[in-house]
Protein backbone atom coordinates (compact mmCIF):
# COMPACT_ATOMS: atom_id res chain seq x y z
CA UNK A 1 0.00 0.00 0.00
CA UNK A 2 2.73 2.49 0.90
CA UNK A 3 4.73 1.39 -2.14
CA UNK A 4 1.77 1.77 -4.51
CA UNK A 5 -0.14 4.73 -3.11
CA UNK A 6 2.31 6.92 -1.21
CA UNK A 7 5.88 6.42 -2.40
CA UNK A 8 5.33 7.47 -6.05
CA UNK A 9 4.32 10.98 -4.97
CA UNK A 10 7.23 11.27 -2.58
CA UNK A 11 9.71 9.95 -5.14
CA UNK A 12 8.42 12.49 -7.68
CA UNK A 13 9.43 15.22 -5.24
CA UNK A 14 12.88 13.77 -4.53
CA UNK A 15 11.93 12.04 -1.30
CA UNK A 16 11.02 8.64 0.03
CA UNK A 17 9.63 6.92 3.11
CA UNK A 18 9.97 3.63 4.92
CA UNK A 19 8.36 1.96 7.91
CA UNK A 20 10.85 1.86 10.77
CA UNK A 21 8.72 0.27 13.47
CA UNK A 22 5.28 -1.05 14.23
CA UNK A 23 4.26 -1.22 17.86
CA UNK A 24 0.79 -2.61 18.26
CA UNK A 25 -1.38 -0.28 16.16
CA UNK A 26 1.23 2.52 16.10
CA UNK A 27 3.37 3.00 12.98
CA UNK A 28 6.71 4.83 12.99
CA UNK A 29 7.88 6.17 9.64
CA UNK A 30 11.11 7.71 8.42
CA UNK A 31 11.23 10.28 5.63
CA UNK A 32 14.26 10.25 3.36
CA UNK A 33 15.69 12.55 0.73
CA UNK A 34 13.94 15.86 0.16
CA UNK A 35 11.04 14.81 2.40
CA UNK A 36 13.36 14.66 5.39
CA UNK A 37 13.88 18.42 5.44
CA UNK A 38 10.62 19.52 3.83
CA UNK A 39 8.69 22.12 5.83
CA UNK A 40 5.46 20.37 4.80
CA UNK A 41 6.54 16.94 6.11
CA UNK A 42 4.11 16.96 9.03
CA UNK A 43 1.23 17.99 6.76
CA UNK A 44 2.16 15.22 4.32
CA UNK A 45 2.20 12.77 7.20
CA UNK A 46 -1.22 13.81 8.48
CA UNK A 47 -3.09 14.62 5.27
CA UNK A 48 -1.66 12.02 2.90
CA UNK A 49 0.05 9.14 4.67
CA UNK A 50 -2.13 8.76 7.75
CA UNK A 51 -5.30 9.23 5.69
CA UNK A 52 -4.17 6.59 3.17
CA UNK A 53 -3.26 4.12 5.90
CA UNK A 54 -6.65 4.54 7.56
CA UNK A 55 -8.45 4.07 4.21
CA UNK A 56 -6.50 0.89 3.47
CA UNK A 57 -6.29 -0.85 6.83
CA UNK A 58 -8.98 0.79 8.89
CA UNK A 59 -8.35 2.12 12.35
CA UNK A 60 -4.69 2.52 13.18
CA UNK A 61 -3.09 3.89 16.28
CA UNK A 62 -0.67 6.75 16.08
CA UNK A 63 1.24 7.39 12.86
CA UNK A 64 4.43 9.26 13.68
CA UNK A 65 7.75 10.33 12.22
CA UNK A 66 11.05 9.06 13.49
CA UNK A 67 13.87 11.52 12.91
CA UNK A 68 17.09 9.76 12.04
CA UNK A 69 20.45 11.22 11.26
CA UNK A 70 21.59 10.21 7.80
CA UNK A 71 24.45 7.66 7.92
CA UNK A 72 26.36 9.55 5.24
CA UNK A 73 26.23 12.69 7.38
CA UNK A 74 27.45 10.75 10.43
CA UNK A 75 30.34 9.27 8.45
CA UNK A 76 31.32 12.73 7.19
CA UNK A 77 31.25 14.14 10.73
CA UNK A 78 33.44 11.29 12.00
CA UNK A 79 35.91 11.88 9.19
CA UNK A 80 36.06 15.59 10.03
CA UNK A 81 36.60 14.87 13.71
CA UNK A 82 39.38 12.37 12.96
CA UNK A 83 41.18 14.79 10.67
CA UNK A 84 40.85 17.57 13.25
CA UNK A 85 42.22 15.27 15.97
CA UNK A 86 45.16 14.30 13.73
CA UNK A 87 45.89 18.01 13.11
CA UNK A 88 45.92 18.64 16.87
CA UNK A 89 48.38 15.79 17.43
CA UNK A 90 50.93 17.13 14.93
Amino acid sequence: MIAERIRPSLLAHGGDIYVKEIKGRDVGLVFQGACKTCPAAQITLEEVIEKTLREEIGETGRVYLINETDQELLDFAKKLMRSHKEDDNE
